[in-house]
């Protein structure tokens, strides 16, 4: 009798298993935030980033915002030297993004041994993720395999430069963009209706100007002119 009970419970569990594409439609679900609702509202953050040419943070970086449905994108610039990322999305999700940038993220390549050395415990399994893709799993496998053979920059860093709430998205998907002058990134964020994201960033670095080899124009030397 006890065998009988043991069995019907071991099927039941079986029929209540969900198949993978089902798992991953819920997860989906459960990401989703309304950031139209007003209770939840749009959050948004902004992080300053030495080097973003690295494959395995170009993958991080875009893998997550897809999978918490976060718009914004990448901006790097050439003159100065350094990298806006800008992060959409619901409460939750920019809560995660955050952890990942600031805590999560190697940075530095500290510890790492690829992939699977991540210790992702709030964000699930990115190999569901790459399906959402262009591409499909391949996508994950060719940027591991450039991972290993890459060197990261010993002194690379990621700061939170501001977060807070916003009317609505400025952007409609997450996306990589490069530009040689600080000039024209200003341009493309001010195409967006966003251009004091440009100037914060600055203000932000401005604050270790010998570190990323630039100054504000208003920080230049009178010589007496």
């Amino acid at each position: 009798q006890i065998n009988a009970r043991k069995l019907k419970h071991e099927r039941m569990n079986e029929e209540r298993k969900l198949s993978k594409e089902q798992r991953s439609e819920k997860r989906k679900r459960k990401l989703a935030e309304d950031t139209s609702n007003s209770f939840v509202g749009l959050h948004v953050a902004l992080f300053l980033v030495k080097d973003m040419s690295h494959t395995y943070h170009r993958t991080k970086v875009d893998l997550n915002a897809q999978q918490n449905g976060i718009t914004g994108g990448v901006l790097e610039c050439s003159c100065p030297k350094l990298a806006l990322v800008i992060a959409e999305g619901g409460p939750k999700a920019i809560k995660r993004y955050v952890r990942l940038m600031t805590v999560r993220m190697k940075w530095r390549g500290e510890n790492f041994h690829g992939e699977s050395d991540d210790d992702d415990d709030d964000i699930e399994e990115e190999e569901e993720v790459a399906q959402v893709l262009p591409g499909g799993e391949g996508t994950t496998s060719t940027s591991t395999t450039t991972t290993k053979t890459q060197k990261f920059n010993p002194n690379n860093s990621c700061e939170l430069v501001w977060a807070g709430m916003g009317t609505k998205r400025m952007f409609h998907n997450f996306s990589f963009q490069s530009c040689a002058t600080s000039e024209a990134a200003r341009k493309v964020l001010e195409a967006r209706g966003v251009a004091h994201f440009w100037d914060q960033v600055l203000v932000h670095a401005s604050g270790r100007a010998e570190e990323f080899h630039f100054k504000l124009g208003g920080d230049d030397d009178d010589d007496g002119g």
